[in-house]
């Protein structure tokens, strides 16, 4: 299962609802990238959120 490098997010459950109210089980998935990030003058691969990626790129 993956998880961000930076923040934790990972895959949560919860229940598709229809319109008659009857519930099935669903995932709701975190949407992680593959990307290579510069850490301590390093280029590191890390598994990240799309949330940490837009602040990483603006900081």
């Amino acid at each position: 299962m993956a998880v961000c490098g930076n923040c934790g997010k990972r895959a949560r459950s919860g229940q598709n609802v229809s319109f008659s109210q009857r519930k099935t089980k669903r995932v709701f998935r975190a949407n992680l990238q593959k990307v290579k990030v510069f850490e301590n003058d390093r280029l590191v691969s890390k598994i990240l959120c799309t949330k940490c990626l837009k602040a990483i790129a603006k900081g």
